[in-house]
């Protein structure tokens, strides 16, 4: 099997993370290499930490792209639920990846601000937060996604992804 790169883009608590995990479970089921490289998790093993400004921004998601290429080229299926909010941070990962996929989970701001488990949304209203993308700074809204998510728990793009992974 060919890897590839499944990245799921999305505003923050848009659902990127529980769509991954549940197709990571379903992959997993078919005995098919996955890893789960969440936006998040590498962010906090990686130091010293990456900060949120353009550069570290830049350097952060150039970073994941390129370890999530790297599984790829050894045969995994690689999904990567990370906000990468500007098309420039998307657009690296699909040039070093093997074969890539991109899923956009369309989940309306207010949505996610409601669903927001770290308080971001709140601190960023608060302003202790300066740049989360959908309100401080811009999201770029992919142009095509290869597949797009409804609120981040729609079973129909579960199936989209697996049907679109190259297996």
């Amino acid at each position: 099997m060919s890897g590839c790169v499944v990245w799921l883009t999305g505003l923050p608590s848009s659902g990127k993370s529980t769509l991954a995990a549940r197709v990571a479970t379903r992959l997993r089921a078919q005995d098919i290499p996955v890893s789960l490289l969440d936006g998040d998790e590498v962010r906090a093993a990686l130091s010293p930490s990456p900060g949120y400004d353009d550069a570290s921004r830049l350097h952060f998601y150039r970073t994941l792209a390129g370890l999530a290429a790297l599984l790829a080229a050894q045969g995994q299926v690689v999904l990567v639920p990370a906000t990468a909010h500007r098309r420039v941070y998307r657009d690296t990962a699909r040039e070093l990846a093997p074969r890539y996929l991109e899923v956009y989970v369309a989940t309306p701001v207010e949505v996610c601000a409601e669903r927001d488990a770290k308080g971001l949304y709140e601190a960023s209203d608060d302003g202790d937060v300066a740049h989360l993308p959908g309100v401080g700074t811009r999201y770029d809204v992919p142009e095509s996604p290869d597949v797009v998510a409804e609120m981040g728990a729609d079973e129909t793009a579960v199936d989209a992804i697996l049907r679109a992974i190259p297996i």
